[in-house]
């Protein structure tokens, strides 16, 4: 059990800005529905709000600018909120009956320039340093641990964003950008971090969990292709000991037992082997996945690891891959994750979900990673 429900059940409350002005107090009275959706990694962190407009204020003369700056910030009556962001108006729809305003709004660091499609090649380099590179062309902070995988050569024929979205997804990384910074984490030292909050299955108001074994391969195998031999070489890596599994109760098994053949190419043994082991990574997440939904919780975002304490098999460690926090007229405050299993085994570390300073997050609007060195 986490403060939230040893205690008595602390109010939660959002602030919003528009065009930096605080408009809290102003929407108070229309607002149907506020919900904010952050990403682990791939997708713009999203902002929607739903507005009563029997009086016709926001299609008239309250009408908001497309392009216009939104800021969110959540938390605990009595302690300072958490800024999640600004956020750019992307949308506007307006419907009737009833009379309703809906403001769809993208987070605002991506710019023109970040789409803008590029042709460049890199030489001789590492992915820090290419990850680096491109945030000094976009002006950008980098932050993240980034092991120093060296490449050859790379070649880039799309836009930054693209670019280094599927970089990040070919080495297991997760990258985003928000605010001024550029966040490059490798997804396994986010799944290694202790949980911020521990849960029980009382706690939440609904849960699907999948569990499956045949997504679960034995071995990894990349091809890279020996210089001096001039042909290509298999580069296989063992999955044993490092699947997050309970053993099936018949045959023990924690894999399928399959070998997963990438297509993928790769120019030295060392990429090879990054590569293979991402696969690996990306496949024992997908052992067990699925969402669940609770009371609402300001610090838990993607990139948290939040302990399920469960009957049978589903406990252990998840990683947050998305995190959906909801204001609702008729509701409250609720919030639903999208996770996967890292650690499987039952926890008893217990957090305060309510305290800041016990989180151990990467993607925030407000924290102090460490820097990555090209």
């Amino acid at each position: 059990m986490d403060a939230l429900t040893e205690n008595q059940v602390p109010s939660a409350y959002y602030l919003l800005s528009y065009q930096n002005r605080n408009i809290t107090h102003d929407i108070s009275e229309y607002l149907l529905d506020l919900e904010y959706v952050d990403f682990l990694s791939g997708q713009s962190d999203e902002l929607n709000i739903t507005l009563e407009d029997v009086d016709g204020k926001w299609s008239t003369s309250w009408y908001p600018g497309h392009g216009d700056t939104l800021t969110l910030s959540l938390g605990w009556v009595g302690q300072t909120p958490r800024r999640l962001g600004a956020f750019e108006i992307d949308e506007i729809e307006i419907s009737k009956p009833p009379s309703v305003v809906t403001i769809r709004a993208l987070a605002a660091s991506i710019n023109s320039a970040m789409r803008t499609q590029e042709h460049r090649a890199y030489e001789n380099t590492t992915l820090a340093a290419v990850a680096a590179q491109v945030a000094a062309r976009q002006h950008l902070k980098l932050v993240g641990k980034i092991e120093p995988i060296k490449l050859d050569r790379l070649t880039q024929q799309e836009g930054d964003l693209a670019f280094l979205s599927k970089l990040a997804a070919e080495y297991d990384y997760a990258f985003k950008v928000t605010g001024n910074r550029l966040v490059f984490h490798a997804i396994s030292d986010l799944a290694n971090a202790r949980p911020v909050v521990t849960v029980s299955m009382g706690e939440l108001s609904s849960i699907r969990l999948r569990d499956q074994i045949k997504s679960v391969p034995a071995k990894a195998t990349v091809k890279h292709k020996n210089a001096a031999k001039k042909q290509l070489v298999s580069y296989t890596v063992d999955n044993s000991g490092k699947v997050v599994a309970v053993p099936s109760s018949a045959s023990k098994a924690t894999t399928s037992g399959d070998t997963k053949k990438s297509r993928k190419r790769a120019a030295s043994a060392e990429v090879a082997k990054a590569k293979a082991k991402a696969d690996l990574a990306k496949a024992n997440r997908e052992r067990t996945t699925g969402t669940w939904s609770m009371m609402g919780r300001p610090y838990v975002l993607s990139g948290n690891v939040i302990g399920l304490q469960a009957p049978g098999v589903l406990g252990g460690n998840y990683l947050v891959t998305s995190s959906r926090h909801r204001f609702s007229r008729d509701g409250g405050y609720t919030s639903e994750q999208q996770v996967c299993r890292v650690k499987a085994a039952a926890i008893s570390l217990s957090l305060d979900a309510t305290k800041p300073d016990q989180e151990l997050i990467a993607y925030s609007a407000e924290p102090n990673p460490t820097t990555a060195t090209a």
